[in-house]
């Protein structure tokens, strides 16, 4: 079954939207305006029990 024009350009316009969604969410993460000029962050150590803000386990 061949693929549609109407709904290759359905997936694309998602993907568009999807793409804009993940900038301004980095955006707001970052407070960079353009992307590429994130500085990276710094991986976090992992935690013994999976969380940070739980105490030890008994």
């Amino acid at each position: 079954m061949a693929t549609s024009r109407e709904a290759f350009t359905q997936v694309k316009d998602i993907l568009r939207k999807l793409d804009r969604s993940i900038d301004d969410a980095r955006e707001r993460r970052t407070g960079n305006d353009r992307p590429g000029m994130a500085t990276p962050s710094r991986p976090q150590p992992p935690q013994a029990h999976g969380r940070a803000d739980t105490g030890p386990m008994h």
